[in-house]
């Protein structure tokens, strides 16, 4: 039966031995590069061993110290050797890659070079530099090779060069410019790119032709239209002239004075309209008035209006007042340019003209005769007044026509008959 002193011996014992591991492996239970650097388990074990002893410990508890040593020595060992592993692997996975690359860099360099020799161009030598990247530069002066052109050397381009072949002849025969086709052939088989051949093609004189345009749009400042863009507006264009039927003004040159003036589809529509409803299919008289008033022709009318050079806003003025003085012709009377386009910019209608005229005509003749009656005593009413009256009801020209009409009627009050047919004749038709 053991003695109490012997229970008490042993948890001493225990209590030592796990103050000399802790001693020798702080600042953790262990520390795994020290425990390493011992070189083996049983080396690590027995220097905590010696430690416990050297401590004044007892040999059983030195013993436990080189157990728990022993141990710990053997799982980092493992947790080394397992790192150690993976990093290798790692290692010779990064080195496979950067080889990979290397290859595909240097085969990519004598795949240029080889080109190069075939249709002309730099020729420099793939050289690996010191970082270990493939220098597309090479270390010497590139020597510039002539095109070779062969059977065999077309054959291993064909796919490419007919690729780029197709796309430029389907781009510029829809611009067309099929005639520029043998140039891009010719370029697309010297080894040009599609972007060197478009460039080159700008450059010709069909080109720009074709967009001549462009260049008015250029010295304008305006924005130079790309092929799509042109097109597009060109197309706009035309669909509205055809929609009227005025195929006459549907050609290049006409269509290429719209873009360089900047003029959109929706003002060319305005434009259209105001050409084919109000002057083309209106009233002769209307065409004849805008003859007197602008010099403009029967003929050349639709063209005049249609002209790009000229501002939409201005011909819309000179049609509306050429419709407002033909309205005046009909009753009779003449207005001048002046105030035909000044009734315009006040935006009075045709039909407006046409109502206040009927009334001008049924109001001027009495009230003229009275102011040439009572002129010399009172405010005149000519054409000009009775338009001020009637379109912009001007009050001063109600009064004059106003007091003219009393001195009338005070001047004939007693006489029969005179009054009324002269107040018949001056108020028929006032507004």
């Amino acid at each position: 039966m053991a003695r109490p002193s012997d229970n008490a011996d042993a948890r001493r014992d225990a209590a030592i031995a796990k103050a000399a591991a802790e001693a020798v492996t702080a600042p953790k239970p262990f520390d795994p590069t020290a425990l390493l650097s011992a070189g083996s388990g049983m080396a690590a074990a027995e220097k905590a061993r010696q430690s416990v002893l050297a401590q004044g410990g007892s040999a059983s508890g030195a013993a436990a110290s080189a157990r728990y040593t022993g141990q710990a020595y053997d799982y980092y060992a493992k947790e080394k050797a397992i790192a150690d592993a993976a990093a290798a692997a790692e290692a010779a996975a990064a080195a496979a890659a950067k080889a990979a690359a290397d290859e595909a860099a240097r085969k990519a360099a004598e795949e240029a070079s080889r080109r190069a020799a075939v249709l002309g161009g730099p020729t420099i030598a793939p050289t690996v530099s010191p970082t270990g990247n493939i220098s597309t530069a090479g270390v010497s002066v590139p020597t510039v090779a002539k095109p070779i052109i062969t059977a065999e050397n077309v054959e291993m381009l064909a796919p490419e060069r007919k690729s780029i072949m197709d796309i430029l002849t389907a781009r510029f025969a829809q611009f067309g410019l099929s005639s520029l086709v043998p140039k891009i052939k010719e370029l697309a088989i010297s080894g040009a790119t599609e972007n060197t051949i478009t460039f080159a093609l700008q450059e010709t004189d069909e080109y720009k032709t074709r967009f001549k345009a462009n260049q008015i749009r250029l010295e304008k400042n305006l924005k130079v239209l790309s092929p799509a863009e042109y097109l597009t507006v060109e197309d706009s264009y035309r669909q509205v002239l055809r929609a009227y039927g005025l195929k006459q003004f549907d050609t290049d040159d006409y269509v290429s004075q719209f873009i360089a003036n900047d003029v959109s589809p929706t003002e060319l529509s305005n434009r259209v309209v105001t050409a084919v409803q109000r002057v083309q299919n209106a009233d002769p008289a209307v065409s004849r008035t805008l003859r007197d008033y602008y010099g403009v022709g029967q003929a050349d009318l639709v063209a005049y209006v249609l002209d790009p050079e000229q501002q939409f806003q201005k011909i819309q003025r000179q049609v509306a007042a050429a419709e407002i003085g033909t309205a005046a012709r009909i009753q009779g009377l003449e207005t001048g340019v002046g105030v035909a386009e000044q009734l315009a910019a006040q935006g009075i209608t045709q039909a407006e003209a046409q109502k206040g005229y009927a009334t001008i005509a049924d109001i001027l003749p009495g009230a003229k005769k009275l102011s040439d009656i009572y002129g010399t005593t009172l405010e005149g009413y000519d054409q000009a007044t009775a338009e001020q009256e009637v379109f912009n009801q001007l009050a001063s020209a109600q009064r004059a026509r106003k007091k003219l009409t009393e001195r009338e009627v005070a001047a004939f009050s007693g006489k029969t008959g005179l009054s009324g047919t002269s107040l018949g004749s001056t108020t028929r038709g006032q507004i």
